[in-house]
């Protein structure tokens, strides 16, 4: 492997971890909902499922965004007073390019 592949894997694996946590919230949610409305007759276990799924949200999602850079090992996308998140292109520390090796 090159220099830096670990680490953009790493950062691919947190980002693809984030996507797939959002993109199901709604049907684990929904689904979860009908499955204890038929079972248990009440709506509790949803609730549950899905403030733990909104917790789980916000860990993948402070997980993604706490990659390190590579080459300096500061935040990639962050500093202490701003937060580009994904849409961030290269360190903005260093200005190392996202996926560069």
């Amino acid at each position: 492997m090159s220099d830096y592949q670990r680490e953009w894997q790493q950062y691919k694996r947190r980002r693809n971890q984030f996507w797939l946590v959002f993109a199901s919230y709604i049907p684990v949610c929904l689904a979860v909902t009908l499955v204890s409305i038929k079972l248990f007759r009440t709506l509790t276990p949803a609730f549950v499922v899905a403030f733990f799924w909104m917790g789980l949200f916000a860990f993948t999602g402070i997980r993604a965004q706490m990659c390190r850079c590579p080459r300096c090992g500061k935040w990639f996308a962050a500093k202490w007073w701003y937060n580009l998140g994904f849409l961030a292109r290269r360190c903005v520390h260093c200005g190392l390019p996202k996926y560069s090796n």
